[in-house]
């Protein structure tokens, strides 16, 4: 079992539909964290500032099952699209 300390409550965490060692999670700070715990078990592979207004919290997480893209709520109503680095999302061989 492991255990990831993202130092900000947890909003939503989603696995990739194209791969089973990788996920992400928003965090109330703002931040997307992507994880592939295949690579490196301890550290995220990208960890992104999306909001930068104070009282805004992350609520919702999805990856895009045919595209490079995770979607990304919010409280206050916002929908943020992010193309994810194809180094990230590499198909299983």
């Amino acid at each position: 079992m492991f255990t990831f300390d993202l130092g900000s409550p947890v909003g939503d965490v989603a696995w990739a539909p194209y791969s089973s060692t990788v996920f992400a999670a928003v965090t109330a700070d703002g931040r997307v964290h992507v994880y592939d715990i295949s690579i490196n078990k301890y550290e995220p592979l990208c960890n992104q500032l999306v909001v930068t207004k104070k009282n805004t919290k992350l609520t919702h997480i999805a990856f895009n099952s045919k595209y490079n893209i995770i979607i990304v709520g919010d409280d206050h109503g916002q929908v943020n699209s992010l193309k994810l680095s194809p180094n990230l999302r590499k198909l299983p061989k």
